[in-house]
């Protein structure tokens, strides 16, 4: 018999994350290697948000995870505003996964609106250029390179029409061969598991897998401690399926 378990509020890290519209609410949280915690947010469907830095929508926050402060290497760590000093990256719309690469590198996965889709390598104090105004502009760029032309350009876009990628993970081991290196993601639209394999220095994609697609709509891929990959899928009741790996011969 399993024993009662119940969990205990402790305290808020962060808080006041814009909600008005009820959309676009991130969901995505990750502990770093260096162990600061990464936060993925939504813009809630709000224009302004992802450029204002006066505000946590549409951004990648990134604090300590046992006492709340701003990470002491945030761009403006030092700085006088509360919510600015929290603030890893901005200009996104809306962010659905975080992971990082066994080179310490930081990504997003991303919703787009009607199009594009992204994969984001997420760098302290970048610009992912999105900017949906005046007013909630969705047949915008995601990557606005012409407003922005410094915004960080996405490493993959899914073109037309979009599949909501969602929390994805970075592939190591003898055990993925092929797939070392590699980042899967779990598609929620799409219902299937994309992976996609990337150059050494990961700035481009140069294949494509797509592995399962008979689970329905997928929430999250983690490889684990065992090194095996854990899926869950977003249904009611979900499930939660392992992915063994195949040693080379």
């Amino acid at each position: 018999m399993v024993a009662d378990r119940k969990l205990t509020r402790i305290k808020t890290l962060v808080g006041h994350f814009p909600t008005s519209s009820g959309r676009h609410g991130g969901c995505r949280l990750l502990v770093a290697k260096n162990g600061a915690l990464l936060v993925g947010t939504g813009d809630a469907a709000v224009g302004t948000n992802p450029r204002d830095l006066t505000s946590y929508g549409g951004k990648t926050l990134r604090l300590d995870r046992f006492t709340g402060k701003p990470w002491p290497t945030n761009r403006w760590a030092d700085d006088a505003d509360p919510v600015k000093r929290y603030i890893h990256t901005w200009g996104h719309r809306n962010v659905q996964g975080l992971a990082q690469r066994s080179d310490g590198t930081l990504w997003s996965v991303e919703h787009g609106p009607d199009r594009d889709d992204e994969l984001n390598m997420i760098e302290t104090g970048r610009n992912y250029g999105w900017d949906p105004v005046p007013g909630y502009n969705e047949s915008v760029a995601m990557t606005d390179l012409n407003k922005f032309p410094n915004a960080f350009p996405a490493i993959w876009r899914s073109g037309f029409p979009t599949i909501a990628p969602s929390g994805g993970t970075f592939l190591s081991g003898p055990q993925w061969a092929g797939w070392h290196n590699a980042v899967a993601m779990a598609v929620l639209k799409g219902q299937e598991l994309l992976v996609l394999g990337l150059t050494t220095d990961g700035h481009a994609v140069e294949q494509v897998w797509t592995k399962i697609t008979d689970h329905g709509r997928l929430r999250v891929a983690v490889q684990g401690p065992d090194g095996s990959m854990y899926i869950a899928t977003d249904a009611n009741p979900g499930e939660i399926f392992r992915v063994v790996g195949r040693p080379p011969a």
